[in-house]
């Protein structure tokens, strides 16, 4: 029975038993006519504005993608499958309308997967090279989304003696590293893709193979990857800048993998991905940390010679075997 307040009363426990599932199906088949539910379905609508914005960035991006295919083409299998897991990555953000298109044109199809091989620099006589070896390692460069470049590129060319490389450049890296004196510091600065690349150097090189070589200073700037989140024990210091306005980039905080042996500083920025690299005060962290680890290696040598020059005076002395009694 109904009441006049709309109360429903059942005879018996019974009867509402048989009963309670034909009112849900009444209130099931009605049309909700809220008015305040219609206020906030028009609040969740995407402006005019923003529309267009969408429209416009999806275009943007496409062209972009276009003029980058020779990169994308080049790329090794390792870090051509971390630039397309953040464009996977990236499906999942609120309000990236032009998600699915990125992730269809960076992953290939998996018939030319199969097809790409994994770029290896020509092997190279291995010459011993005297003095520390600073690399820096700049990312995929996808115009109107990636960094341009110049900010690592820069950075190379105003420090006597750097070297700047493309993230796809691994195994030469690897070889120039190896034709260093394992007395000499390695600094290893990698933004974006370059950021992921230089970890993977990192752990390429803490291996039998390759001499179980230190890096003295590892520099990650708004890493792309999430598999490279740990530091192996062969990097002394590792900074590691993460971008606070692009989730869609970044790859979080490292982790060292022995906390006895690496230092590891995890820094959250307020530059985007494609400015951090060019952050004044970044550049200056960077440089200083450089010059720390130059300076110390330039006493050491002094000193070293000096050693080297008091034993050859001793042993010069006529009486030198008498001395050394």
């Amino acid at each position: 029975m109904k009441t006049e307040t709309g109360v429903r009363h059942y005879k018996s426990h019974h009867d509402y038993l048989q009963n309670r599932g034909k009112q849900v199906g009444k209130l099931l088949s009605k049309e909700v006519v809220d008015p305040k539910l219609g206020e906030v379905a028009d609040k969740v609508e995407l402006s005019e504005a923003s529309k267009d914005k969408k429209v416009d960035l999806k275009d943007k991006v496409k062209e972009n993608l276009k003029q980058n295919g020779r990169e994308l083409k080049g790329a090794s299998k390792h870090l051509l499958a971390d630039a397309a897991s953040v464009a996977k990555n990236a499906f999942e953000m609120p309000g990236l309308g032009t998600a699915v298109d990125l992730v269809s044109s960076i992953l290939p199809d998996s018939k030319v997967v199969e097809e790409v091989k994994e770029v290896v620099a020509p092997k190279e006589e291995l010459g011993i090279k005297d003095g520390a070896r600073v690399i820096f390692v700049s990312g995929l460069h996808l115009a109107g989304i990636s960094s341009d470049d110049e900010g690592l590129a820069a950075m190379a060319k105003e420090l006597e003696g750097a070297e700047h490389f493309s993230w796809k450049d691994e195994e030469k890296i690897i070889s120039e590293i190896k034709s260093t004196p394992k007395n000499e510091p390695v600094v290893l600065i990698g933004h974006s893709l370059g950021g992921d690349a230089v970890v993977n150097i990192s752990n390429k090189l803490n291996t039998f193979a390759n001499g179980f070589r230190k890096v003295d200073l590892l520099v990650t700037l708004d890493s792309v990857g999430f598999d490279n989140d740990i530091i192996p024990k062969n990097v002394k210091k590792n900074i590691n800048y993460i971008g606070d306005k692009d989730a869609f980039f970044n790859d979080g905080p490292n982790i060292a993998r022995d906390n006895s042996k690496t230092e590891v500083i995890n820094n959250l920025r307020r530059e985007s991905h494609t400015e951090i690299d060019d952050s004044s005060e970044v550049r200056e962290t960077i440089h200083n940390e450089i010059s720390s680890i130059l300076t110390q290696k330039s006493k050491e040598n002094e000193q070293t010679e000096l050693m080297k020059s008091f034993l050859a005076k001793m042993m010069s002395h006529p009486n030198a075997m008498d001395l050394l009694k």
